[in-house]
């Protein structure tokens, strides 16, 4: 188990309730292309809760602990989702600006290969003039003067830590980001405060990017072991 609220059997549940609802929405959505067409009445609403739901089973079999390898399985069915779920308004859409963040963060941290982190980028690049989180994932570096474009809190937390040349300091900020500011400011997101439900809505709360940080800016995580939200043995991955 790598989540800190919920039990084994409850993610258990959780992923046999998410694998049944996959399986019939995908039938309707097979169904209702046949009969209308892919860009048919209500097949896009359909696409959309899909993608939805396989988001939600990427993050919990992370937070139930399945393992890597397993984990990483899943991601080319999530990728071939959301492009299908993928339309030029999706910009302004808070939701999909976080899982285009992770997915990119994810496929940095595990090492995926070229042709399906290209497939990734290609869905990501619609921010990438206009974030300066979504730009440093993709360069490495910050490239330009961007702003934090849809999650300004509590993105602008980082500007510290990918700004400051001494790594040491960078860790100390990153550190602060996930004990004060990553969860709080996630509070207008649907999953915020999901925990607290009883019933199959909580998947697990995680700031992959601040993995992908550390990977990309090579530093020292040690301490942040034990740091909520952070996805340590992600970032240690040897695939």
């Amino acid at each position: 188990m790598r989540d800190r609220y919920k039990d084994m059997a409850y993610f258990e549940g959780f992923l046999d309730n998410l694998d049944a609802r996959i399986t019939k929405f995908e039938r309707a959505a097979e169904a209702l292309i046949a009969e209308r067409g892919p860009d048919g009445e209500g097949v896009y609403t359909l696409v959309t809760y899909l993608e939805v739901l396989y988001f939600n089973e990427l993050i919990a079999l992370y937070s139930a602990g399945r393992p890597l390898d397993e984990f990483r399985g899943f991601l080319p069915e999530v990728v071939g989702i959301m492009e299908r779920a993928y339309t030029p308004s999706v910009i302004r859409n808070m939701d999909y600006y976080n899982e285009c963040l992770w997915l990119m963060s994810i496929g940095i941290m595990l090492d995926i290969e070229d042709g399906l982190m290209n497939r990734i980028k290609q869905i990501a690049r619609i921010y990438q003039n206009h974030d300066k989180m979504m730009d440093f994932l993709m360069n490495g570096s910050v490239s330009g003067n961007h702003h934090f474009f849809l999650m300004d809190r509590p993105c602008a937390n980082l500007d510290d830590v990918l700004m400051t040349s001494d790594k040491d300091t960078s860790v100390m900020h990153l550190a602060q980001y996930l004990h004060s500011n990553w969860y709080p400011a996630h509070e207008g997101t649907g999953w915020h405060d999901t925990h607290a439900i009883d019933d199959f809505v909580y998947r697990g709360y995680w700031s992959f990017e601040s993995g992908a940080i550390v990977k990309i800016l090579g530093l020292d995580d040690n301490s942040l072991n034990d740091t909520p939200y952070y996805p340590y043995d992600m970032v240690h991955y040897k695939g």
